[in-house]
């Protein structure tokens, strides 16, 4: 049987309690009562309350309204005149960077009256939280007057996209924050962050490829194959690559340049549509399938394979021979998977219209069609993933969001996908 609350339950009597200070008995009236619930709001009803004293009561009511008056003037036409006199303007140290990386964020504040400003503040521009969309980024307790000053501060942002996102604000509220002065800042150079990355080892090539007397050279440089010269070190090399004489002797690090099989050409599919994503911020799953679609497409460019990436919304072509790797990375970085309305399943057909040596296909478990040239990153993680069961058994490599992504893919990529081929 349930056991009833009793009247001395000292639980029931502390939720019951805290249910009675926190409920809201008036929704109804709440957005009438918005306005009050600021200081200004408040003073302006303490104003009124006193003016009705003095009419109908005593008279030292108007001396309080009088006064209340006054420090809402003052609170008000303080940071009016203040922020009227002061310009600003930002600026990055460089002009890209990677998730997680910090940078110098530069302030410069000109002060053109003959007084100090106290009190200010830039908002917005550099968080793509709701929560701390009103938090400032930079705060300066005070401006001497005719004067210029220059603040220096890193900033390290979590998330890629083009920096400020939204238009920053000079603010203040010196003295009483009744009310809110704001000037635009004037952005001198904007930052464009990149999503991180890790690195990736090469693609090993099928054994038993087919060739004949004539045929036309099929030979690139890259880091599989015979060793032909020696080339600086790489991002994604294998220390079983280093030249450790020629390292010594140039004092810096030098790998070996190897030839082999040319993969000329590789499609990667990334699904970007809203309806095959959860969650939102840094954690996200479209944040992550960019992450993964930008290490792979960076390993392939870097082994000398030219690619084609199709987002539901856009594409773009790399060639490794131009070494359009930041190209690659900046269009990977402004990918806005909020727009556009293609469907998932027009994404395949759009890849399947070309013959190329590799594709490879980034999506995540809400989708349905997986094979085995799949990415999979699973948004689900409470129960175990069949490896012999349900459709994602089908797909090259499974990912839980729960773990480390960067070692599951690299524990699965020596293995290549399901479709991947040398055309010869």
């Amino acid at each position: 049987m349930t056991r009833l609350p009793s009247l001395y339950d000292r639980d029931y009597l502390s939720q019951f309690w805290q249910q009675m200070k926190t409920r809201e008995y008036c929704q109804w009236a709440s957005p009438y009562l918005l306005c009050l619930r600021t200081p200004l709001g408040a003073l302006s009803l303490a104003a009124t309350a006193s003016l009705l004293c003095g009419l109908f009561g005593a008279p030292q009511g108007y001396v309080v309204f009088v006064a209340i008056l006054g420090t809402i003037g003052i609170g008000c036409a303080w940071p009016w005149i203040g922020i009227r006199g002061v310009s600003c303007q930002l600026r990055f140290a460089v002009p890209r960077t990677e998730e997680g990386q910090a940078v110098d964020m530069e302030l410069v504040i000109n002060n053109r009256w003959p007084w100090p400003v106290w009190g200010l503040a830039v908002e917005g521009g550099c968080s793509l939280s709701e929560k701390s969309s009103d938090q400032p980024e930079i705060a300066v307790s005070c401006i001497a007057g005719w004067s210029r000053s220059h603040f220096r501060r890193p900033f390290a942002p979590t998330l890629r996209g083009r920096y400020p996102i939204s238009k920053p604000q000079l603010v203040t509220e010196f003295p009483f924050g009744l009310w809110k002065g704001s000037r635009s800042v004037k952005v001198e150079s904007s930052l464009l962050v990149w999503p991180a990355r890790f690195t990736l080892p090469p693609l090993s090539p099928p054994s038993g490829i087919q060739s004949w007397v004539g045929q036309p050279g099929e030979w690139a440089t890259g880091s599989i194959g015979h060793r032909t010269t020696v080339r600086d070190y790489q991002r994604g090399d294998s220390m079983r690559q280093v030249h450790w004489a020629k390292t010594a002797l140039y004092d810096k690090l030098v790998s070996y340049e190897r030839e082999g099989a040319m993969v000329s050409n590789a499609i990667v599919t990334l699904d970007t549509h809203p309806k095959l994503h959860k969650g939102s911020g840094e954690q996200s799953s479209i944040e992550w399938t960019i992450r993964i679609a930008a290490s792979i497409c960076e390993a392939l460019l870097c082994q000398g394979v030219d690619l084609t990436i199709f987002t539901h919304t856009s594409q773009f072509h790399a060639l490794s021979r131009s070494n359009d790797l930041t190209g690659l990375l900046d269009w990977f970085a402004l990918i806005d998977a909020r727009n556009g309305s293609m469907p998932d399943s027009c994404l395949r057909s759009r890849s399947t219209r070309f013959t190329n040596d590799l594709t490879v296909h980034i999506t995540t478990d809400l989708g349905d069609s997986f094979s085995g040239d799949s990415i999979v990153y699973r948004t689900d993680c409470e129960g175990p993933v069949s490896v012999n069961q349900g459709p994602m058994s089908r797909s090259w490599i499974t990912v839980r969001s729960d773990g480390d992504v960067p070692t599951q893919i690299r524990n699965s990529w020596r293995n290549g996908p399901g479709s991947f081929c040398y055309a010869v």
